[in-house]
This record gives C-alpha cells, sequence and structure tokens, in this order.
C-alpha cells in the first residue's frame, strides 16, 4: 500500500468482510439461543427440496439460470444507458440545428396528426371520385 487509494480500498475491503461475517455470527448465535436450534432452517430445507422434486428439477434450473443471467442484463443496461444518452443528446443537436434552418428532422407517429379511423376513409372518397 503506497498510496491513499490503495488503503482506502483495503480498509473497505476489511470493514465489508467484518460487516458480513457479524451478520453471519449473529444469525448463528441467534438460532443457537432456540430452544430447537435449525429446526426452523431444516423445516424450510425441506420444504424447498418437495418443492423441486414436485414442479421438476428442470424448472429449478431455469430459475437458477436466470438468477445467475441477473448482472450480466444489469451490465447491458448499465452500458446501455450512456449510449442512449448520447443519442438522444445527438438527436437533440441535430433537431436544434435543423430548426435553425426551419426545418424539422423528428420523424415518426405524432398522436395530434393521427388519422386513427378517417385515413382510409378519406383515401376510398378520392378514388371513387377518380373512378367517376
Amino acid at each position: 500500500m503506497h498510496t491513499l487509494f490503495d488503503f482506502i480500498t483495503h480498509i473497505k475491503g476489511v470493514e465489508y468482510l467484518v460487516a458480513l461475517s457479524a451478520i453471519g455470527l449473529y444469525m448463528l448465535y441467534w438460532e443457537l439461543l432456540k430452544p430447537k436450534p435449525f429446526k426452523s432452517v431444516v423445516e424450510a430445507s425441506r420444504d424447498d427440496l418437495h418443492h423441486i422434486r414436485r414442479m421438476g428439477y428442470a424448472n429449478a434450473v431455469k430459475t437458477i439460470g436466470k438468477v445467475m443471467a441477473a448482472p450480466f442484463i444489469g451490465l447491458a443496461y448499465i452500458i446501455a444507458l450512456p449510449l442512449g444518452f448520447v443519442y438522444a443528446l445527438g438527436s437533440a443537436a441535430v433537431n436544434g440545428v435543423l430548426t435553425l434552418a426551419g426545418r424539422e428532422a423528428s420523424f415518426g407517429w405524432r398522436p395530434t396528426e393521427a388519422y386513427l379511423s378517417g385515413k382510409k376513409k378519406e383515401g376510398a372518397e378520392k378514388k371513387e371520385d377518380e373512378v367517376k
């Protein structure tokens, strides 16, 4: 440890280990104080095993796979957020420049200009006029 950053990182790591150890030891101590220690833990484990057997092992493996995939999905989300921000910022910049030029770059569906039920009827009337 040569720098303050190294020292603080080391101390924080030790602090987390001490905190987790204290929580685990307290849980162990609390179970030992009960009249029948670990009875509830054994019953819960039996219920879990019974549920897994009843629902099938494939379902349990699927659930474990989803739990193991969660950190990677979160990482993909964290990576995608800045990309989305850059896209939104770039889109706003392009729209700002084009607005100064008197044009608009926005595209897509706008609810105020949507012809939800009247568009086809209007087009059908024009075709009838053309046929006559």
